[in-house]
């Protein structure tokens, strides 16, 4: 009986201490469900919180890309204005800023860019583009100023936006020369071009070197007017859209007779600006004599960097060589009779706005000309130099009737004539400033050799772009 009590009272300790156990265990589970579910809670806080600053972190990166995007749009945008500002090299230093200014003014008025939002300091010299609009859905714009560093380099800063977000980019141009179209063709005149007999205008190397440019807005004849068996190799180009022209039945443009060489001619091709001449430039280099009214010039044979007065008016009718300058000054008439050996750089001081024709230089005799190279001694080292010219006189009326050999350089003159026998190689541009008809007659030939000439040439002074440099690119923070 004990034995079996004993056993009874086992098993109900058992039992006692399992369901104890199974509360206590009941207790701690729920305790734990307690701790997982503030600590899932937590991360699940965490994790909303980080996903919610990682979206803002990407809007924002999105936003400043998007800034950087509108800031080089903006560089893109002006980049392409800024390429197509040229201006003559007639502008002063001071005024160039005031140029580049203007110029894209006009640009953006003729291609009705009015979102630009434009407007220039002519104080500070800013330009300012404000607020351009590039996505309004996105508020995407920007705002650009053009500022003046020095009087050959101007700062182009670019802030680009996107909603609250900026980022800003900058660069610099630099006012660079170049060379003045004119200079592509083998003649380009002011007034008419006239030619008759069998004068001639031919290319030494291609026919396009003896292509011709004419401004033609005389109104009191034809632009372009050849007759007899006269030709030009190259084509006619008139800028004027209104010019006419004659051709005759045995004339040759760019070796087009009849009806097709009228193929060969254009009307309205656009105005370009002639070249402007410093004839000053030069007068450095005229160290020699000065010949005036009282010289007895019949005895000079040789002149050497020699200076002609105003109202000398001589004529040489002996052979005479000519080294290094011939400055003519206004108003002159010279007139060489005899044969000339010029190994020199013959300038006349005149104004190209001058349609007096009180001033005339003339060589009757025969012409031998040499580059300025081919001179030797140390009072022509500086001349040499500067090359590409062979005679610069606007204000002058040029007359050639004799025999000329080879012109080295461009020829620049208000006024010009060539008959009988005259002409021979170019190696330049010939350029007549003037309204009145250039005029070659008898079988006065022009050979054009252009070949390698990039600049222009000595004394005339450069026309001007703005080139980007890619080197000064920089993203400044502001």
């Amino acid at each position: 009986m004990a034995t079996e009590k004993s056993a009874d009272t086992v098993v109900k300790m058992c039992f006692s201490q399992k369901v104890v156990f199974n509360k206590a265990r009941k207790g701690s589970v729920f305790v734990i469900s307690l701790i997982f579910i503030l600590v899932f809670s937590a991360l699940a806080v965490s994790i909303t919180s980080l996903s919610g600053t990682s979206l803002q972190i990407s809007n924002n990166q999105k936003k400043a890309s998007s800034a950087l995007d509108s800031a080089h749009s903006g560089f893109e945008i002006l980049r392409y204005y800024l390429n197509n500002v040229g201006f003559s090299g007639a502008v002063d230093e001071t005024e160039r800023f005031a140029a580049i200014a203007s110029n894209i003014e006009d640009q953006i008025n003729s291609s009705a860019a009015y979102n630009m939002n434009f407007s220039y300091d002519s104080v500070n010299k800013i330009i300012t583009f404000t607020d351009v609009t590039l996505n309004s859905q996105q508020n995407q714009n920007f705002t650009a100023v053009l500022s003046e560093v020095d009087s050959e380099t101007v700062c182009l800063s670019i802030e680009g936006c996107c909603g609250e977000f900026s980022k800003n980019v900058e660069v610099n141009f630099v006012i660079a020369p170049i060379g003045n179209r004119v200079f592509d063709y083998g003649v380009a005149t002011v007034g008419p071009l006239q030619m008759s007999g069998q004068a001639e205008i031919e290319g030494v190397n291609l026919a396009i070197e003896a292509s011709v440019y004419i401004l033609g807005d005389s109104v009191d004849s034809d632009s372009f007017s050849i007759t007899n068996k006269a030709s030009v190799a190259g084509e006619v180009s008139i800028a004027n859209p209104y010019a006419t022209y004659s051709v005759g039945t045995q004339s040759s443009v760019g070796g087009a007779t009849g009806e097709d060489a009228s193929d060969m001619v254009h009307i309205g091709v656009g105005y370009t600006d002639f070249p402007v001449p410093d004839p000053d430039f030069f007068r450095q280099f005229a160290t020699g004599e000065v010949i005036d009214s009282t010289s007895d010039w019949d005895n000079y044979s040789v002149l050497n960097n020699v200076v002609i007065a105003a109202g000398t008016n001589p004529t040489f009718a002996s052979n005479v060589t000519i080294n290094g300058v011939l400055f003519i000054e206004t108003p002159n008439t010279v007139h060489f009779a005899g044969q000339s050996v010029v190994n020199a750089i013959v300038v006349g001081d005149g104004d190209i706005d001058d349609e007096s024709s009180s001033s005339n230089i003339s060589f009757s005799g025969q012409v031998i000309c040499n580059d300025v190279g081919v001179l030797e001694g140390s009072e022509f080292d500086d001349i040499k130099q500067n090359t590409g010219t062979f005679i610069m006189a606007p204000g002058f009326s040029l007359d050639f009737s004799g025999q000329e050999n080879q012109m080295h350089g461009a020829i620049a003159a208000s006024g010009i004539s060539f008959s009988g026998q005259a002409g021979g190689t170019v190696n330049g541009t010939l350029i007549n400033y003037s309204q009145d008809p250039m005029y070659m007659a008898g079988q006065s030939t022009l050979m054009f050799n252009r070949s390698g000439i990039e600049t222009n040439p000595s004394g005339f002074r450069s026309d001007y772009i703005l080139e980007y440099m890619p080197g000064s690119y920089a993203e400044p923070v502001i």
